[in-house]
Parts: C-alpha cells; structure tokens; sequence
C-alpha cells in the first residue's frame, strides 16, 4: 500500500472540499451557482484531479454535508448514552445548524433533504423500533415509514426557514416549536363536519 500516495489523495480531497466550502461561504454562491472550473482554479489543481474525487458540485457538497451528519451522530449519540433523553439530542440538532448556518443556508437552496435531519430521523426511528410501532398508535410499520417521511421533510422545511431568518430563536426555543408540532391546538385538526 503506497502510504505517500494515499496521503496526497486525502490531501486533494480535504483541499477541494475546503475550497468548495470557501466559495460557498465567504463569496456566498449557490451550489448551482458554483463551477468545477472555479474550485479548480482556487484550488490549484486541474479538472482531472477533482473528477478522480468527484463526479461534480453536487457530489462534493453532499459528501461534506454527509461528513457534518456523523459529526452530528457522535454528538446525538453521546447524549443519548449519558442519559440526556431525545429533548437534549434534538437540541442539539438545532445548535449543529445553527453554528453552521452559513453552509445550511445555501445547501437548502439545492438540496430537498438533509443528511442531518435523516439521521436524526434514524436515530428516533431505532428508539421507536426498540418500543415497536403499536406503542406509538401506528398500525403498521408501513405507517411509520410514512411518518417518517413527513417528519423528515417537515423538519427540514422547519430549520430551511429558521436559517434563512439567521436563526433568531435559540435551539432550546426551536425544541418546543418543534414539540409543539406534535401537539397543535386540538380545534385547528377536528375532521369531519363543522358545527358552528
């Protein structure tokens, strides 16, 4: 195995992934908006050295935003094992995307779901396979896959319009709205016919 070699792959790979991060965040450019030529040029290296690391702009900020979810994942799993509960583990969902704001903020502008979010799905499903499905009301698994689709794309809709207002509310405060998503005042959701 030729060490030095694999050394410089890494090294590519960190440096075109630092570079796209750097048009993103400081220029504040559109994924869609970015070019393979321009991180070639910032980078240095020419376009056969990114292909031999990605197929495109798209590959290269999915894979950081892949990188950042099992970041997230150690920190969600941390509290988890010191008995923080899910409150403290979707908190800290908030606080990861509130610190990187900047990246979320043009992520979301290209992207319908984040890989941050399905892991914090991921997580709360396995919890909630643990208790199994009829503990929570759902009358199949099938049901629950549909639920978590919509809390998937749900949150996702949620912090898309939390960074795009900067983030205002803290993450404790996000919690709750979040919490309160599960329990909305009973006369917005009566079915059926209306008696007035």
């Amino acid at each position: 195995m030729n060490t030095k070699n694999n050394q410089r792959s890494r090294d590519t790979n960190e440096l075109i992934v630092r570079t796209t991060l750097a048009i993103m965040t400081e220029k504040k450019k559109a994924v869609n908006k970015i070019t393979v030529s321009e991180i070639c040029q910032q980078a240095g290296i020419n376009r056969s050295t990114f292909y031999a690391h990605y197929l495109d702009v798209y590959d290269v900020v999915e894979k950081v935003e892949r990188t950042m979810a099992e970041q997230l994942t150690r920190s969600f799993l941390n509290k988890l094992e010191e008995g923080r509960g899910m409150d403290a583990c979707y908190t800290e969902v908030f606080r990861f995307v509130r610190e990187y704001q900047a990246f979320y903020r043009l992520y979301f502008s290209a992207f319908r779901r984040s890989e941050v979010i399905g892991v914090a799905w991921d997580l709360l499903k396995d919890r909630m396979d643990q208790l199994t499905y009829q503990s929570f009301g759902y009358q199949s698994q099938e049901e629950l896959a549909y639920h978590g689709e919509f809390f998937v794309f749900g949150l996702t809709a949620m912090l898309r319009h939390w960074v795009e207002r900067e983030c205002p509310e803290s993450p404790e405060e996000m919690l709750n709205i979040l919490k309160r998503q599960y329990n909305p005042p009973i006369h917005l959701f009566q079915w059926g016919e209306q008696h007035v």
